[in-house]
């Protein structure tokens, strides 16, 4: 068989290379900043070129994942990982109530903390 006359192979090979080019040339670094609050902590993540449809968030365990990916166009089953940052969640952070904002090229994770880490509760020694 001759690859060069299989019009699907070569087409399919064609939409390959064009995502890793435009990978290689055409987007920019990420950048990551994590700022700490009183109330909280925030995860930015800058990634010019990146829809907020390519971003993706999991939470297992203590471990929260941020990741993105590119989909081709023409074939939206071929995509390519454009980033992958893991992040250790202290337990101090209220896991339930994490929430992820895009806004201007941006992704904002909020990270609340729990009450008591806020405030300190004084505990009451009981004599017997």
């Amino acid at each position: 068989m001759n690859i060069m006359s299989n019009k699907e192979f070569l087409n399919n090979a064609a939409q390959h290379l064009n995502l890793f080019n435009t990978i290689s040339g055409g987007i920019s670094d990420t950048n990551v900043s994590v700022k700490k609050y009183k109330k909280g902590a925030v995860i930015e993540v800058w990634a010019a070129g990146v829809s907020p449809e390519a971003f993706n968030l999991m939470m297992h365990s203590n471990q929260l994942t941020i990741y993105a990916m590119l989909h081709s166009p023409e074939n939206p089953e071929l995509a390519v990982p454009m980033f992958n940052k893991v992040f250790v969640i202290p337990p101090q952070v209220n896991i339930s109530n994490i929430e992820a904002v895009y806004t201007d090229g941006r992704l904002q994770i909020k990270l609340p903390y729990h009450s008591a880490a806020i405030r300190p509760k004084e505990i009451e020694i009981k004599h017997l």
